[in-house]
């Protein structure tokens, strides 16, 4: 090997190291950011598939990164099956109001399947531990 292929070599080298670095870097710094900030309210794109005969079903998502989401905010009334994927033992996904109260642990995890009628009126969305940052609204009208 030349002087100038060590050279081309060792230089490359430094570069995959020094990108491989920036990635992490960038990766670290956006995942604390979101952990401080975290996620709330309707999140589109957990809205499953419509099956024919079946019960509507909403997804609702509760994580380590404080996000607590449902597929849809505003749905109309009647009877749902709600999925809740809560991937947290820190948190848990509490739906209440209008008589109705269902909700997944705190310390457990793991895929929860709840079935309810939702009347129209106001409904709450919390995580009960931190009910003052990790909340919102589901109007089903």
């Amino acid at each position: 090997m030349n002087v100038v292929s060590t050279v081309v070599a060792v230089t490359a080298a430094g570069a995959l190291v020094l990108g491989t670095v920036g990635m992490a870097s960038a990766r670290t710094s956006a995942a604390h950011s979101h952990a401080l900030l975290g996620q709330t309210g309707e999140n589109t794109a957990l809205t499953p598939q419509r099956t024919a005969g079946r019960l509507p079903k909403l997804v609702g998502i509760v994580n380590d990164n404080r996000d607590i989401e449902i597929s849809d905010r505003t749905p109309s009334p009647g009877r749902y099956k709600i999925v809740v994927r809560d991937s947290t033992a820190s948190h848990n996904w509490h739906l209440y109001g209008n008589g109705k109260s269902i909700s997944t642990t705190v310390r457990g995890t793991g895929r929860w399947v709840f079935k309810i009628r939702l009347p129209a009126g106001n409904y709450r969305v919390v995580c009960d531990p931190h009910n003052d940052d990790m909340e919102f609204d589901l109007i089903v009208r």
